[in-house]
């Protein structure tokens, strides 16, 4: 696949920002972020348009919905406790690809070439957010969008492009996507750097070669999981039901690689947002989540049934616990759960996984209908997790998965991963 940049250039807000806005201070749940990249692409099937009229749009609509994402314009400071608002812009390329769009996705793209369609971060002018806008031959378009994990969480993110494909196609911002600064910093209070001696997966001296993969369980294979897994008074969701199909298949592969049972950690995230306890809301902008975790401690050959009802439990404590710690609490805990888990990394097990269901991925429309097709990049992880994500219809999971190449190799040979997913 020929891909050629047409042009680079960076996109400030339309007005400045105003003074009393130019210093955003990060969250201790900011400064816990792993210092990763969240990625998404999105895929348009589309035809009749001018592309220059199409692209020049988008550089306009970018610019007014940064108004409101100010912080996304910016950089971070050195000593990572604030974002200097002062309009220093987002990357944003264009490129040609020369191949049709339905080419592309006909045989099932590879995992390299979809990593092409999104740019890598740009570690020398610090910009937070990358936006690739990737024409096709046919005139179909594929946006890929990056952003520092540090300041932005996928919920956040995603609300911000909504916002943008409004933007972009009614000339008007969705108030329903407008963010607010509930001034997290003061509700989660930052530490100096050197008091933060988290090391985030990437930064391990281990760096093993890493494969991701994509699978599909759709509708269908939720129903049949859901009841394999079901009890008389309960009614698993597909998050649930996906994440205990996945961690039993590595926990087997983990008795395998280890020579013996031992015991293994999952650590998902809860979103603050929509849940009782700290005074945060939907539109916070920011890293609103906490990671948990959630221990398999038996020995033995796990049993699907058990990893449902152990993920449910302790999610279901851990909200009941959220919905009355305070925000120092929170971040004492979120601290604990990242020591955690680099331990079990320095012990070659695996531990993070994480759900973007419900995101409204698929919301995204710029004028040409909603997306085809999202995905994440699958190019560039430097470290083992699972994200899961809707799938088109909504009644499925579509699941990134990104494993040492060894694991990789056995879990594509896990008969329950075989026949539950495609």
């Amino acid at each position: 696949m020929e891909i050629k940049v047409k042009s680079t250039q960076f996109i400030k807000p339309s007005n400045p920002t105003p003074q009393r806005l130019r210093g955003f201070k990060l969250s201790r749940l900011d400064q816990l972020a792993p210092p990763t990249y969240v990625d998404m692409i999105f895929y348009y099937k589309t035809t009749g348009h001018e592309v220059h009229d199409r692209c020049s749009q988008l550089i306009k609509s970018l610019s007014e919905v940064l108004n409101f994402y100010y912080p996304l314009a910016g950089r971070i400071t050195r000593d990572m406790l604030q974002v200097d608002c002062t309009d220093q812009g987002v990357k944003y390329l264009e490129t040609q690809v020369g191949i049709t769009l339905d080419d592309f996705l006909i045989c099932g793209p590879k995992i390299e070439q979809v990593g092409q369609l999104i740019c890598a971060p740009d570690i020398v002018t610090d910009a937070l957010v990358t936006i690739q806008v990737n024409l096709f031959d046919c005139g179909s378009l594929v946006i890929g969008v990056s952003a520092l994990h540090k300041v932005t969480d996928a919920y956040n993110l995603v609300r911000f492009i909504n916002n943008w494909a409004s933007m972009n196609r009614t000339g008007r911002s969705d108030a329903a996507y407008i963010p607010s600064f509930d001034n997290l910093a003061t509700l989660f209070p930052p530490m100096e750097v050197s008091s933060l001696d988290h090391h985030p997966p990437n930064t391990l001296d281990a760096k093993p070669v890493i494969l991701t993969k994509s699978y599909v369980f759709n509708g269908a294979a939720i129903s049949n999981l859901r009841a394999k897994a079901s009890s008389e008074n309960s009614k698993h969701s597909r998050v649930t039901l996906v994440t205990a199909l996945i961690w039993k298949a590595l926990i087997s592969i983990d008795q395998v690689k280890s020579g013996h049972g031992r015991d293994c950690l999952l650590a998902p995230a809860i979103m603050l947002r929509r849940k009782k306890g700290p005074p945060v809301s939907e539109s916070s902008f920011g890293n609103v989540w906490v990671p948990y975790p959630i221990r398999f401690l038996d020995r033995t050959e796990p049993k699907f049934l058990d990893l449902v009802a152990l993920v449910e439990v302790t999610t279901r404590n851990m909200m009941s616990w959220l919905s009355k710690a305070s925000g120092e609490e929170i971040c004492t805990q979120a601290k604990a759960c990242y020591d955690e888990v680099d331990e079990e990394l320095k012990q070659n097990k695996f531990s993070i996984i994480t759900s973007w269901c419900r995101f409204g991925i698929y919301e995204a429309d710029f004028g040409w209908g909603k997306p085809y097709w999202t995905s994440r990049s699958g190019s560039g992880t430097s470290h083992e997790m699972v994200t899961l994500m809707d799938d088109k219809d909504g009644n499925g999971i579509e699941a990134w998965v990104s494993l040492n190449e060894k694991v990789m190799h056995l879990f594509e040979q896990d008969q329950d991963i075989i026949s539950s997913s495609s």
